[in-house]
This record gives structure tokens, sequence and C-alpha cells, in this order.
């Protein structure tokens, strides 16, 4: 009896060491191991790692030609066409318009368009354009204005930066595909392959040509101002009784009286004419024809 107890006791012992040993073996059931600190790689001598966010391209609703205009568009300087219009009344026409082109010449700039004329009091007036260095605008303003009394002055800016990147953009894409279709013209063996593709180069040349002008004709108003002067003599200020000017308008007034005259006389004159006949008429056809029927 006590060896079967011993058996029984022996046997739950085994059964349980047993037990013991396939749950500590279970990787499962093991305790979690810690995370390393953030300092691990110091305390090894070795800088940490930083991680680094790489751009991914993302194409936008222009596609490559818009990915382009926006990359030039960071390189690009802001494009201003600059404006300016002056009014200037001056003593001496003459010898204010001479010191006017003194300062074009200074400002490395020239005259564009040029036209004076005289009054009927015998005054001097002209209207000059020129043209100047955008970083010669403002001064030469400045210098313009000495020349007499400013009456008037008016200055404006026009922003085509954006037209400018969107031709350059499309210049180069109409140069890639210029370069993409003279390839193709050298592979072509078939006259209706090289007659399609000169066809297509031929507009391509021509887009490249138009695209081209404009951002010349752009770049001439961005690198060059205009300015737009109006230099003029005063008028003499005279004081009469008005008695030439009431003979100027007594005069007038009977211009228009004669005037509406012959007016008048043209509309009824074809009344006349049909009341005249009526008479005739009445008066001595009527009485002729009556005078032969009663014989």
């Amino acid at each position: 009896m006590e060896r079967s107890k011993l058996a029984v006791i022996l046997l739950l012992c085994i059964v349980s060491a047993s037990a013991g040993f396939l749950l500590a073996r279970m990787p499962g059931l093991k305790e979690p191991t810690g995370y390393p600190a953030l300092d691990t790689w110091s305390e090894k001598g070795v800088t940490a790692p930083v991680p680094q966010v790489v751009p991914v391209p993302t194409p936008g609703l222009g596609g490559r030609g818009a990915t382009e205009s926006y990359e030039s568009g960071m390189n690009t300087e802001r494009k201003i066409i600059q404006r300016a219009s002056v009014r200037i009344e001056v003593k001496d026409f003459q010898a204010r318009s001479d010191a006017l082109f003194e300062i074009v010449e200074r400002s490395n700039g020239f005259v564009s368009d040029s036209y004076s004329y005289v009054t009927a009091t015998g005054h001097r007036r002209g209207e000059i354009t020129i043209r100047v260095p955008k970083d010669k605008f403002l001064s030469a303003i400045h210098e313009l204005e000495q020349l007499g009394t400013v009456q008037s002055k008016q200055i404006s800016g026009e922003d085509v930066t954006e037209e400018y990147i969107d031709l350059q953009a499309r210049l180069n894409n109409s140069e890639r595909q210029e370069k993409r279709l003279l390839e193709i013209l050298e592979k072509a063996d078939e006259v209706k392959d090289i007659l399609e593709v000169e066809r297509e180069l031929e507009r391509v040349r021509g887009e490249i040509e138009r695209l081209t002008g404009r951002i010349t004709y752009l770049e001439n108003r961005v690198e060059l101002a205009t300015i737009s002067v109006s230099l003029y003599e005063p008028e003499p200020i005279t004081q009469s009784w008005g008695i030439r000017d009431a003979l100027r308008t007594s005069f007038a007034g009977f211009v228009a009286v004669i005037r509406g005259l012959i007016i008048a006389v043209g509309y009824l004159l074809p009344f006349v004419i049909l009341v005249g006949l009526g008479w005739l008429l009445k008066a001595r056809v009527i009485p002729r024809l009556r005078r032969r029927a009663q014989k």
C-alpha cells in the first residue's frame, strides 16, 4: 500500500516536471524582450542614423510640361513690363527737349517716337516716347521731372512672368519634338511616311518660330522700359470785352440760319412742284378739254 502511494507521488512529480519543461520551451510564452533605448547607437560609439524623406515626384495636371514650367519658374526672376507717362509744362520747349535728349543719352536709352507742332498762338508742343533700361527707369523719371512743372504722372507695371515661363516650357517641348521628328525622318523609308513627317516637322518649326518671337518681344519690353513725355508751353491768358467772340457767334448763327433755309427749301420743293402741276391742270388743261367737248 505504501509502495503504491510512493509510485503515484513519483509519477505526479515526473508529470509536473515534464509539463514545466515543455512550457518553458514554448516561444510564445516567454516574457517579452525590451526594445533597445534610442541612445543605444551612441553607447556603442556610432552616430544614430537620421531617417530621410525621399520626395516622390507627383505629375501635375499639366503633365511633363507643367513640371518643367514649375522648375523653370523657380529659377526665373520676375518679368515686369514698366511704363510711365509724364506731362510737363515748360517755358522753352526747344531747350527742354534738348535737355530731354541728354537725359536719354545718359540713361543709355533711345527715342522711339517724337512728334512736335506749333499751336495757333505760336506756342510749341510735343509728344516724345523714350526707351530706357529697366534699372534706369525711376532715375530717368526723376530727371525728367526737373525739366519743368509736372502736371500729371502715371507709372504702371505689367507682370508677364507666368506667360514667359509658359512660353519657355512650350518652346522646350517643341524643340524636343523637332529633334524626335528628325530622328524619325532619318529612319523613314517610304515616301508616304517621309511626307507626313516633313509636314509635321514644318508645323513644329513654325510653332518654334512663333514662340521664339513672342519670347524675344517680352524680353525686349522687360529689359527696356517705356516712358511717354508730353512737353508744352503754356498758352497766354488774355482779357477782352468779348466783341470778337460775339461777332464770331453771330456769324455762325447767320450761317446756321441760311443753312437751315436751304435745307427747308430742299424738303419743300417737291411739294411745291406737285401743287403747281395740280393748279396747272385745273386752271388750263381741264377748261380746254371742256370747251372741246361742248363743240
